[in-house]
């Protein structure tokens, strides 16, 4: 008869895992902005740690010690839901308001079809589209955006390397606005939406690098100054991000990849700037939108000032390799509007 396990190894491992879970969790929230080794821990889907509790929680119910498999599986909840992001199902939002309704979405290099996109967007009501990665450097930069044209036509089709703006709404003006130190821009596209002026922010930040790129080998960086690089430039995006809302006061919606995970550094950046995640007012689940085959990272935003999310969800097509975001926006009522 096999004689159960030791209690003791149970306990050393599983106090150990509620200990490297608690650091995780303050420091990927606290200090991902600040020190480049924690923007390390953000590249990394915090379930990779998840097998330790649940193999500690079977353990223990082989040992049978009911406490400590409610302690694991305890553990292993709060845990991924802190750290990853869960939003707790409730009824949609009723919010007042003119409808806009958004897409984002990560196209991986110009690898979305253009016609399936236009399926999608027919399907959900989107008036508004926003790509990033909509960019193959090896082909023609004018082909995707022919294709796209062709593939929306009466729509706004207008862009700005490798970020491209499709509006159901006439375009008023469209701009990029460089980063301060460094080559990294988003691209400002102003639409008359409902009878207003709405500021559409399209923005691709890059991920932490912890494999060197040809130009860091060019440059010989390092891995530290690869994520300080990282970090910097997520810096810049605050100000410039500041510095469009302190613009004007016109509803602001800013959509993208910020391959940064919720609740993380860039996350509280911008919430202290005043905007608000849609997908934490009015989505709910994890809604990770990377990989797309296999998600475990929620890495694509909108984010608004001046509006209402009332519903916002991660699709289930296979676009990308990321999963598209789809926002229905409620815009203030407003004499022109109404």
């Amino acid at each position: 008869m096999k004689r159960p396990p030791r209690l003791a190894p149970i306990r050393f491992w599983s106090l150990l895992f509620i200990l490297v879970a608690c650091g995780w969790w303050w420091v990927t929230r606290t200090q991902a902005g600040t020190w480049w080794w924690a923007a390390a821990l953000n590249v990394v889907p915090p379930q990779v740690l998840l097998p330790i509790p649940l193999f500690m929680a079977w353990l223990a119910g082989r040992a049978r010690k009911q406490g400590w498999v409610l302690l694991n599986v305890l553990a292993a909840a709060v845990f991924t839901v802190s750290v990853a992001g869960f939003v707790l199902p409730r009824a949609e939002q009723k919010h007042a308001g003119l409808p806009l309704t958004l897409l984002t979405l990560n196209t991986n290099f110009a690898g979305t079809d253009p016609a399936r996109l236009a399926q999608v967007a027919l399907r959900e009501g989107v008036q508004v589209i926003t790509l990033q990665e909509a960019l193959n450097r090896q082909v023609d930069p004018g082909e995707y955006e022919q294709r796209l044209r062709a593939a929306f036509p009466g729509w706004s089709v207008t862009r700005y390397d490798e970020l491209v703006t499709i509006s159901k709404f006439p375009i008023l003006s469209a701009r990029s606005v460089k980063f301060p130190n460094s080559a990294h821009a988003v691209f400002v596209t102003q639409v008359r939406a409902q009878g207003q002026v709405v500021d559409i922010v399209n923005m691709h930040l890059p991920a932490p690098k912890l494999l060197p790129s040809a130009s860091d080998r060019a440059q010989n960086r390092n891995v530290q100054e690869r994520l300080q690089l990282t970090l910097d430039i997520r810096r810049d995006f605050q100000k410039v991000a500041g510095s469009l809302i302190r613009a004007d006061d016109h509803p602001l919606i800013i959509a993208g990849d910020l391959n940064a995970p919720s609740r993380g550094g860039v996350w509280y950046q911008l919430r202290s700037l005043g905007l608000r995640d849609a997908f934490r007012e009015s989505g709910r689940g994890f809604g990770f939108t990377h990989h797309a085959l296999f998600g475990h990272s929620r890495i694509d935003y909108v984010w608004l000032r001046g509006a209402k999310a009332g519903h916002t969800r991660t699709l289930r097509d296979l676009l990308s390799d990321h999963r598209a975001v789809v926002v229905k926006i409620m815009l203030p009522e407003t004499e022109s509007g109404e």
